[in-house]
């Protein structure tokens, strides 16, 4: 068992590792509504994409790009959207 973990754990540099972590934090910040999960999803799309290099999955870099660009959107129409005036409350005159 020890063997195996060794040879295994860190084939891939930690990539997998550092991109399982970077999601994790990335879901949880999201989820707290904190907008730094958007900078930790794009690190994560880095690893999972160096992580997609190593294993030669064309699939997985692709799907890599396609997230991080999502994930740079939301950063960004975040920004925009906290700009704009909250319409709901009421206006004081």
């Amino acid at each position: 068992m020890t063997d195996y973990l060794r040879e295994y754990t860190f084939q891939y540099y930690g990539c997998d590792w550092a991109a399982m972590v970077f999601t994790f934090l990335s879901i949880y910040l999201l989820g707290n509504r904190n907008r730094i999960g958007f900078i930790m999803g794009i690190g994560a799309n880095v690893f999972w994409f160096s992580y997609g290099f190593m294993t030669e999955s064309l699939a997985n870099m692709l799907c890599s790009v396609v997230v991080m660009l999502l994930q740079f959107r939301g950063w960004q129409k975040w920004a925009r959207d906290s700009e704009k005036p909250d319409e709901t409350k009421p206006k004081v005159a």
